[in-house]
């Protein structure tokens, strides 16, 4: 009787055990960086002055090979002000958690599906998630990381050919189960080619489309209908990049936004027709002191703008027809000055040349001059920034990048920058904006 009651146990305890997928392969890693941030007279976040503040930032990771072409990243993220010791700033978010299903059901179909990166071509349309959003390091937002989305992604590969499809909750303002908080949220849905020509130049055609649906109450005032749209934007793109002579690399970009808002004070729709981006890029490898890899870059960015209108704002009540380019999720020109004071963003356009050397080994130098002026003029003053219509010019920033290889996994930055503001950029005390960023960054 004993007997039998001691396998009757084991059976059940044998049916009762948790059953854990095989794995393969672990690796785990993370990183840690630390960046002492001196900034002065920032508009940023509305607020002015000098900030002197140190950024830490950590990572864990987790990822796992497991069988049947399936494997797994999960990655930790805490980031906080030295010194700010609240309880709360010490926690971890969640930055990554994803799986990976490669040949799934079709040999060349591979599934994504989780908190995940997305960055199509140069981050113009398709980079920036909408993060973890800590408040306690919202002096230095520009500098955070909490980039990635969550997402459903499946990718076609084919020799020459890459399919990439995206379905993305972006943000979700509330939850729960009544109208408003089911509706009250960002979705991002697209799909992205990329073809390799196969020729001699190594040359590359993208083409997208990319469709931003958004149903946050918050945008459309009081007494918005809950179940209506507040914009939805189409995004059809095309981008090509080759290497026409040796030593240079070519691109050009240019997408077109079509779509509806609705008007911030009122249910009435406007219409986006006509707002577009353009962008060219070139990069040359200079045929000299080839030990110092020096290089030239240009790059030239046109994002259109809705005359009367603020070169940073997403709607506009007094304009029945929006022309004025929509940023959508795009990541460019991050640490820089007239990026973190949401300039080159709309309305804009961006000249920039650079200049890169090794001078010495392990060390690399980047001189960047970055010069801004408006697509459309704007005929009032009164919003932020305050801009008189006299000029399009709205200022010149200079840049001085240094990193340091210290080892393998250890490197040394310095970030330099000044930002002379145009004479139409009018401030409150009108003075030009410097910062200074110095990091120690470790991967392991």
């Amino acid at each position: 009787m004993i007997k039998k009651m001691m396998l009757a146990v084991a059976a059940l305890a044998l049916v009762a055990t948790p059953s854990f997928a095989a794995v393969q392969n672990v690796k785990v890693g993370g990183g840690l960086k630390t960046t002492s941030v001196i900034r002065s007279n920032f508009n940023e976040n509305a607020q002015r002055g000098s900030l002197n503040e140190i950024l830490s930032q950590v990572n864990l990771n987790v990822g796992a090979d497991l069988t049947d072409n399936v494997s797994t990243y999960i990655s930790l993220a805490n980031e906080r002000i030295w010194g700010d010791n609240d309880a709360s700033n010490t926690d971890f978010n969640l930055d990554a958690a994803y799986v990976t299903m490669k040949e799934m059901l079709y040999a060349p179909l591979t599934v994504t599906v989780g908190r995940q990166p997305l960055y199509y071509g140069n981050g113009l349309i398709i980079a920036d998630g909408d993060g973890y959003g800590d408040a306690a390091v919202a002096s230095v937002s520009d500098l955070t990381g909490g980039v990635n989305f969550d997402a459903i992604k499946a990718v076609l590969s084919y020799d020459a050919l890459t399919i990439d499809m995206i379905a993305s909750r972006v943000t979700n303002n509330t939850t729960g189960e009544s109208v408003t908080a089911t509706r009250d949220n960002v979705n991002l849905y697209g799909v992205n080619a990329n073809y390799k020509v196969g020729d001699s130049k190594d040359s590359v055609v993208e083409a997208y489309t990319f469709v931003k649906i958004d149903n946050g109450t918050d945008d459309r005032g009081a007494g918005a209908d809950p179940k209506g749209k507040t914009e939805t934007v189409y995004v059809p793109g095309l981008r090509l990049s080759s290497n026409p002579i040796e030593g240079v690399h070519a691109q050009i970009e240019g997408a077109y936004q079509i779509g509806q808002y609705n008007d911030t004070n009122s249910n009435s729709s406007q219409s986006l027709k006509g707002a577009y981006a353009l962008q060219a890029k070139v990069d040359y490898a200079l045929p000299m002191m080839d030990d110092m890899k020096p290089s030239l870059g240009l790059a030239y960015t046109y994002l259109s703008g809705n005359p009367d209108s603020n070169p940073s704002a997403t709607l506009d009540d007094n304009v029945k027809n929006r022309r004025g380019w929509d940023a959508m999720f795009g990541d460019q020109n991050a640490g820089r000055i007239f990026y973190s004071e949401g300039l080159g963003v709309s309305n804009a356009q961006v000249a920039q040349a650079s200049f890169e050397l090794t001078p010495v080994q392990d060390v690399v130098t980047k001189f960047s001059v970055n010069g801004l002026w408006l697509a459309e003029k704007l005929a009032f003053q009164g919003v932020a920034p305050n801009v008189r219509n006299s000029s399009k010019y709205m200022g010149t920033e200079v840049d001085l990048d240094v990193t340091y290889a210290y080892t393998e996994d250890v490197k040394l930055g310095m970030s330099a920058g000044y930002f002379v503001r145009g004479k139409n950029y009018v401030t409150p005390d009108n003075k030009d904006a410097s910062q200074l960023l110095t990091s120690v960054s470790v991967l392991f």
